[in-house]
């Protein structure tokens, strides 16, 4: 079966929500093409989805998906595709789902330094998303008490990466727009 096909079968188990059978078959294709994100990216993100759908703990109460695996395999695609604002942005959403939220905000300040290096590359709509998950996040850790120390820190970030996600070139210019008269 060529690397190809292998992809589209993968994408066809993802598609009937068979996330296991398609983190086996983005494992082979990884074991063939160890310099592809695609798969390393494929396999984490299947991974994702089936945490997301079924839960992730087992009769034992043990992970039924390694959730360290998950963010190495998005570290991995990522940083074989720096470029690619859209396995950076999976990368740190995923970290944001693991409870994992200064990491998050370190790779989603890389996506900003990635938009900001390219006019080719969007990552707007990423930002503002990353905006809505962190609050979230924040809201859960600190039990909406946004005077908690943890979302005194991380509240301005996700009020920038808003901003930096509706269009202005950074937090700065925004501020000074709604200062006009």
């Amino acid at each position: 079966m060529s690397d190809e096909d292998l992809v589209t079968r993968a994408a066809q188990h993802i598609m009937q929500s068979d996330f296991m059978g398609a983190m086996g078959l983005f494992e082979t294709h990884v074991g063939n093409n160890p310099d592809d994100p695609a798969g390393y990216h494929g396999w984490a993100e299947s991974a994702l989805f089936e945490i997301q759908q079924n839960g992730n703990i087992d009769d034992n109460g043990k992970d039924r998906v390694n959730e360290g695996q998950v963010a190495a395999y998005f570290r991995k695609a990522s940083s074989l595709a720096p470029d690619n604002a859209e396995y950076l942005a999976a990368h740190a959403n995923a970290l944001l789902e693991f409870d994992r939220i200064p990491m998050a905000v370190r790779e989603f300040e890389k996506l900003c330094d990635l938009g900001a290096s390219s006019d080719e590359v969007d990552v707007s709509f990423h930002l503002y998303e990353a905006a809505r998950m962190l609050i979230d996040s924040v809201d859960l850790k600190t039990d909406f008490d946004r005077s908690h120390p943890f979302a005194r820190q991380y509240v301005p970030v996700a009020i920038k990466f808003a901003l930096l996600g509706l269009g202005f070139p950074s937090a700065e210019e925004a501020t000074e727009y709604l200062a006009e008269d």
